[in-house]
Parts: C-alpha cells; structure tokens; sequence
C-alpha cells in the first residue's frame, strides 16, 4: 500500500498520549438543557445540577479542541459512534473572523507537514470511536483533498473494489458562486470523502435519491402499463432490470442540486465557513439510522447537530471557538423539538 510520509510523522502511541490527556483534564458540564417543558420552551437546569448519563441520553455540546476532546470520549464512546462528518480547516492560509473576534486560524505557520500530523492524528481517533458499522465523511477542498485520501486509506484500510472498509466515495460538492479567475479554471466544488470501518456499514440510497420519472434515461427501454405508469428496463451482463418511474435512483457522486449559501441566506448565523443544511441531511439520512449517534468535532455554525437533532439522531458536537459553540447553542434552541442536552468544556484536574 502506497503510504504518504512528511517530516515528523508518528503515530504518538496512542495509548500513552490518551492516558496523558485522561490524566490532566476532564469534561465540566456547566449548563444543562432537559427538553421543551409544556409550553414549548427549553428548560435550563443549574449549571450545578449534572445530569446522570446512565439514566437518561443529553446530547452534548462541547467547548474545546479536538486534540483534547476526543480522548476524553474514547473512554464513554469507543466503538459507539455510527456517523462522523467533519468540516476541518482547509490549510487555506487564512484567518477567519467575524467582525474583529478571531473564529480560528488556519494559517499552520505555512506548514504542510505541521497541519498533515495534525491531520492523521484526527483520523487515528475518528476511527476508534467510530462503530463497526460506523462512516466518516471529511469535507475538503483541492488544496489538501488529495493528501487526506492517501492518510485516511493508510488509516481505514485501502480497497480497490469498495467491497470492504475504507474508501467508498469521493464526493464532488458542486456549486455557484462569484468570482472567476482569469488565468485558471474557476474553482467551484469541495470534495468530501466518504469512508466506512468496515464492510458492514449503514447506507440508504433511496433515501436521497430522485424519482426515476417519466423522462427517458440512457438507453433504457419505455413501456407504460394499463394504469399508465411508466416501467423501464436494460439489459445487462445476461440480465434483465425493470424499474417503475416511482423508484428512487441512488445519487451519484457529483452533488450538484445543493446550492451554497449567498451572503444573505436565511441560514447564515454569522460563521464564516457555514455549510447548508441540506447537505448534512443529505449525508444523515444516508449513513445513519434514527436514534444513532452522529458526531462532529469541527462544529462551526451547528449545522451537524442542528440537522441531526431534527432527523432524530443523538449528537455530540464540539468546536474550540467560543463564537461556533455560542451559535451552535442558539441555533439548537431554535429546533422545532428540542431533545435534552448539555454544555460541557475542558476543567484542569487539580494537582
């Protein structure tokens, strides 16, 4: 298997630097959210009142770097979480604010090899929290897309016919926006790479697909029945498919039918690198069932919880930025329901 190398690569035995992070700090809860009461509002607990965990399930919220976050749920969710989808920094070279208060740098001191480390160290502990059955969508662009491919195949297992863990899909996320160069093509899509634990994952493409219709499709064959619905059908490798225009076709790997979000969107809550809705219910109504736990360790906006708490899955979201964690907060409390729920951040353990 190909392997990507860069300078200072190691994989931090991982049990040591886990113990490490145990040891050090833990997860405070400060605020607790028990669901809407009777009249439709949420009910705030004292920030001293902890919920039990073992009696009820709160989804979490949670202020703090990943680096440090994630270790700290390998104890409670190794092996528990069934859909991860992340937004990470693109190593874009860039510093993102909103107004003058700093949302995160992505700069990395002009580092590659810096951000890669970074990079595979996310994937290592991705994957141990991920079920077996569990997927991973990472949300890039050109700039790092093709070295997050290479670390994640070396990380999930490279397989060339997709029948068993690792790489299923490189997802284009086409889209329309201002600006064209003059001296290049016009860079309009992200790509997100979708790879599963093993080869026993959740997918349902009906789900997402469109409606086969009327219209006609390749070289498909037409014949409408007595009730004139239309049927199609192919021949193929000796065999014969049939399909009603009311079955669903899986989408294809070019996303082109969701559209970014414009300056004065409705979705916009003031993050910088906000995603629309549609596309994570596009990714959660796919890889996931209801009442599975979806995760996401670069919450920004809150678009990931936002959309799984209204699909009906649990969530934990966390993001190092005081600004994501405050509108992710907001924008969970504008749900139509709103399921229990705590803010949790990093408290040192006392020496």
């Amino acid at each position: 298997m190909a392997e990507l190398i860069w300078k200072g690569k190691h994989a931090k035995e991982q049990e040591s630097f886990i113990n490490s992070t145990l040891a050090s700090q833990h997860l405070c809860t400060y605020e607790s959210f028990e669901g809407e009461s009777f009249d439709g509002q949420p009910t705030v607990m004292p920030s001293n009142s902890t919920p039990a965990p073992t009696q009820r399930w709160y989804n979490r919220l949670i202020l703090g770097d990943k680096s440090v976050i994630l270790p700290l749920l390998l104890p409670e969710f190794a092996g528990q979480v069934n859909l991860i989808y992340i937004d990470p920094p693109f190593m874009t070279g860039r510093t993102f604010k909103n107004d003058q208060q700093l949302i995160y740098s992505d700069k990395w001191g002009n580092d590659l090899d810096t951000y890669l480390q970074w990079l595979y160290e996310t994937f290592i502990l991705l994957k141990l929290l991920l079920s077996s059955n569990g997927s991973l969508y990472v949300h890039l662009d050109w700039r790092v897309t093709h070295y997050a491919r290479v670390i994640l195949d070396e990380v999930f297992g490279s397989n060339s016919n997709a029948g068993g863990p690792g790489f299923k899909n490189e997802i284009i996320w086409h889209y329309h926006s201002g600006g064209r160069s003059q001296k290049r093509y016009a860079s309009k899509h992200d790509t997100i790479l979708f790879y599963s634990k093993s080869s026993q994952y959740c997918f349902h493409g009906e789900r997402i697909g469109e409606l086969r219709g009327t219209q006609k499709r390749n070289h498909m064959k037409k014949w409408v029945d007595t009730d004139g619905h239309t049927h199609w059908t192919i021949h193929s490798a000796g065999r014969l498919y049939s399909y009603g225009e009311n079955t669903h076709m899986t989408p294809t790997d070019v996303w082109s039918d969701i559209s970014h979000l414009h300056q004065k969107d409705p979705q916009r809550n003031g993050y910088a690198t906000q995603k629309p809705a549609a596309l994570l219910e596009r990714v959660i109504l796919a890889s996931s069932e209801e009442n599975d736990l979806v995760l996401d360790c670069f919450c920004g906006s809150g678009v990931t919880p936002a959309v799984a708490e209204q699909l009906g899955r649990r969530w934990i979201a966390c993001d190092q930025s005081e600004l994501a964690l405050k509108l992710t907060h907001e924008r969970i409390l504008t749900s139509d329901r709103v399921h229990p729920f705590v803010i949790q951040r990093l408290e040192k353990d006392a020496k």
